[in-house]
């Protein structure tokens, strides 16, 4: 089953599935989680599920750090990291080799829709026998819906 766990900016889509991995341990997957300089968001880093490990993905251009390896950019507002993708590909293709039966990926948005960033992670998910937990914005559920032909999905919404 793929379940489509969307809302507006801050709506708790990341705490949702913090809090709903504590149900199914036997998961696996990984969260984007805020990264914060006193009062202000600099970033975002990869959480591992199973693991606890992080890996820095997102960074704002005023806090680029030194040797950061950029792989994509996004507005102009945002710098992604290479090894972050390589992280979060490491961890997919474990859990694909594992026959996990429940992933979380947090999550697609404009760079996966014009193929970018986790597409070809997410392909191999669409593909693998995985209840998969995607995080979208709810502006991009149409369209994320129509690149991966996704036929049938549940809609969650966090609370």
């Amino acid at each position: 089953m793929i379940y489509l766990l969307t809302g507006p900016v801050n709506s708790g889509k990341t705490s949702w599935v913090l809090n709903d991995y504590q149900n199914f341990p036997e998961a696996d997957g990984f969260a984007c989680k805020k990264v914060w300089v006193g009062a202000e968001m600099t970033g975002y880093d990869l959480f591992h599920l199973k693991t606890g490990l992080t890996c820095p993905l997102i960074r704002t251009f005023n806090h680029i750090p030194p040797g950061w390896d950029e792989t994509a950019r996004l507005n102009d507002r945002f710098s992604f990291s290479s090894a972050g993708f390589l992280f979060a590909r490491h961890i997919t293709q474990n859990a694909i080799l594992n026959n996990i039966r429940r992933f979380y990926l947090d999550e697609a948005g404009h760079l996966e829709v014009q193929g970018d960033g986790f597409h070809h992670l997410l392909e191999a998910l669409l593909g693998a026998d995985i209840d998969l937990v995607i995080v979208v914005r709810e502006t991009l559920v149409e369209r994320l819906v129509a690149v991966y032909g996704i036929s049938e999905y549940e809609l969650i919404r966090p609370s």
